[in-house]
């Protein structure tokens, strides 16, 4: 592992610091955010808000009426099946907490943070391995042996991007049930292809919690919103394990200004599919063995010939690329990268920089 590595990406300051790089010369690849940036209707929302002194000089509505009606509204849900904060990892610890979770079947290679929210929740983790062999796909029948009363995987997970179609998730849940183990369900990325998510399920399945966040899709990670939803019971319990106010007043006018925005939403879907084909066929031709994902992100692995270490670093030196290296995600075996997809142009450069690389000596 190379020392001093972000644990996450967009750590941009960071770096530059690292290698005496201006912040403004990096270009980030290392962050799954929207190329695109946020819908101009959020702009317009923030622009509004700031010229309206009680923006700023009374609280956030303690309830966080109009967020969460927007949240339903888009996610197919009810009012009554929606928790707010300021991030997935509050939300995952006040549902452990809520459901005093014991031991946590945990599938890996998978984010980082759900290790460490597990942990410092004092839940025993039961890693599950997920092999590259096996294109990293579950099964259920590991996913439920090992005496676990939850269980955390991701769709699409991350770093691999792989989708699980939605018929099997359903299939999980309903056997989950009757074993009383909770699926949490991290849908971070969902938004690429909603028709695979079971969040409109949740007042279905007592024992069902979907996370998501709006940040990503919607190139909002300054806004530090994220939701999740349950039935009425398990979000009661949620929201009584969450601080007041966790969401900002502009924060929240801004993000429901988002998800009111279909037109952007569709838009988005479309050029990130285009963007990560284009993408994907660049990485094979240079036989990086991309994998194929459904996220706006794609996994790769170097040539066992190249040192991760030296690639991460002269694409920074050299290139002024920041990719995310992922020798620090466990369970994945050395030399594994994940890109972020960007607009045609970025790609052409990036593959371009990556190509150099490869010709060069190590």
């Amino acid at each position: 592992m190379i020392a001093d590595l972000p644990i996450h990406g967009g750590q941009l300051r960071r770096i530059a610091a690292l290698f005496n790089i201006p912040e403004s010369d990096l270009i980030d690849f290392s962050a799954n955010i929207n190329p695109d940036g946020p819908p101009s209707t959020v702009l317009a929302s923030l622009q509004a808000s700031l010229e309206d002194s009680s923006t700023l000089n009374a609280y956030p509505d303690l309830e966080e009426t109009e967020l969460k009606d927007s949240i339903a509204e888009y996610a197919g849900v009810s009012f009554s099946n929606v928790a707010v904060a300021n991030g997935f990892v509050p939300l995952l610890d006040a549902g452990l907490r809520a459901l005093k979770i014991k031991r946590c079947l945990l599938p890996v290679p998978g984010f980082v943070e759900y290790r460490r929210t597990l942990e410092r929740a004092r839940i025993e983790v039961i890693p599950y391995i997920l092999t590259e062999v096996s294109n990293f796909n579950y099964s259920i029948e590991a996913l439920l042996a090992g005496g676990h009363d939850a269980i955390l995987l991701a769709n699409p997970q991350n770093p691999s991007g792989i989708l699980t179609n939605r018929e099997f998730l359903v299939h999980l849940v309903q056997k989950a049930a009757v074993e009383n183990i909770t699926v949490l369900l991290d849908e971070a990325f969902i938004d690429y292809t909603p028709s695979a998510s079971v969040v409109a399920d949740v007042d279905r399945f007592s024992n069902l919690i979907v996370f998501r966040s709006v940040t990503k899709f919607h190139g909002v990670p300054g806004l530090r919103v994220a939701y999740a939803a349950a039935n009425e019971a398990i979000v009661r319990k949620i929201n009584d394990g969450l601080p007041p106010w966790p969401i900002t007043t502009l924060a929240a006018r801004a993000v429901a200004a988002a998800l009111a925005d279909q037109p952007f939403a569709e838009s988005a879907r479309a050029k990130n599919e285009e963007r990560r084909v284009y993408l994907h066929a660049g990485l094979e031709r240079l036989c990086l063995h991309p994998y194929p994902s459904s996220a706006n992100f794609l996994l790769f692995r170097l040539p066992d010939r190249i040192p991760s270490a030296d690639f991460w670093r002269r694409m920074i030196v050299e290139h002024h690329f920041v990719l995310r290296d992922c020798s620090n995600y466990e369970a994945l075996s050395p030399g594994h990268f994940r890109v972020a997809v960007g607009a045609q142009e970025q790609s052409d450069r990036l593959l371009n920089a990556i190509s150099q690389l490869l010709k060069s000596n190590f």
